[in-house]
């Protein structure tokens, strides 16, 4: 989605340091990723679809290494958030962290208190480049704290420790409120505009995956413009709607496979609020069913699965 004329934009000197900042942390990381659980996977994981990629011939790659991307590393932090009491803190009770998530990364540090891990302290890449250009003394003590931290061999249990999770890679608007609801499993995304005076029409879109397909429901006038190709789009009008860009095909148990965009844009971004409500399905919200099942000569066998 892309979105016009936000207020308060990112400075375009902003935009470019982060990115500096993202890449000399992630940079200390890539260095040592076996002194750090969580980064170790991730970096499997990286690796694993670049690879994969490297190896294909598609001319879709860029789409399907978007969704293998934030698909695999959305599953891998709630991995790490049901086994890490210090991330799952991070994760849900922190909204600005939350946020720092699934984009482009939080560096978190944990302290070590009567044997149990405790989450103390985390900024989002936004907030460290904040740091780095207003406190740069702050910001250098961290660099160098997390090199002393990762070129130990061996880590001491006791200690205290930097953690830095890169993101899942999507793209939010900084300003969107970002719901976590056990009753999704594809994301919400909601756009409501503001209103400024009681005469003024309700006027909201709301944008819902769903497999295969994306249903997309408007209440009243909004600059919403769906985009067919790379050439044409057109403006969207009010009423419910689904866009289907890859058929399933029941041949079997296989599907048809995918890898598809839907793109749109939305002028006057600025006159709008965002809210998008992420699934949240955490392995310790799971539930597991054992049966036996007896047959007659006393043969036993069994089902156990997850409701996952």
């Amino acid at each position: 989605m892309v979105t016009e004329d936000l207020e308060r934009p990112i400075t375009l000197e902003k935009s470019h340091l982060e990115i500096k900042v993202r890449k000399e942390v992630k940079s200390l990381f890539d260095s040592y990723p076996k002194n750090d659980m969580i980064y170790q996977i991730y970096n499997t994981i990286d690796k694993n679809i670049s690879l994969e990629l490297s190896q294909s011939d598609s001319n879709n790659d860029s789409t399907k290494n978007s969704i293998l991307r934030i698909v695999e590393f959305f599953n891998i932090l709630h991995f790490f958030e049901s086994i890490n009491d210090f991330v799952r803190d991070a994760y849900l009770n922190h909204h600005n962290l939350r946020h720092g998530f699934l984009t482009d990364g939080v560096l978190l540090k944990t302290e070590k208190r009567n044997d149990q891990t405790r989450f103390v302290l985390g900024y989002t890449i936004s907030e460290l480049t904040q740091i780095h250009l207003e406190n740069p003394e702050l910001y250098n003590s961290i660099i160098i704290e997390i090199k002393d931290q990762l070129k130990r061999d061996v880590l001491d249990s006791a200690e205290d420790k930097w953690y830095f999770w890169p993101g899942c890679e999507m793209k939010i608007p900084s300003r969107t409120k970002v719901l976590l609801d056990t009753s999704i499993s594809k994301s919400k995304f909601v756009v409501t505009k503001r209103v400024e005076k009681l005469s003024d029409e309700a006027t909201q879109i709301v944008l819902e995956e769903k497999p295969y397909q994306l249903e997309v429901s408007m209440l009243g006038d909004n600059e919403l413009f769906y985009k067919d190709d790379e050439k044409s789009k057109q403006k969207l009008n009010p009423g419910f709607f689904a866009i289907n860009k890859s058929e399933p095909i029941f041949v079997g148990e296989g599907f048809e496979s995918g890898f598809n965009q839907i793109d749109f844009e939305l002028k006057n971004g600025q006159e709008y609020e965002y809210t998008l409500y992420v699934p949240y399905s955490s392995p310790r919200l799971d539930v597991k069913t054992h049966m036996k099942i007896y047959g007659t000569e006393e043969k036993v066998e069994e089902f156990i699965a997850t409701c996952s």
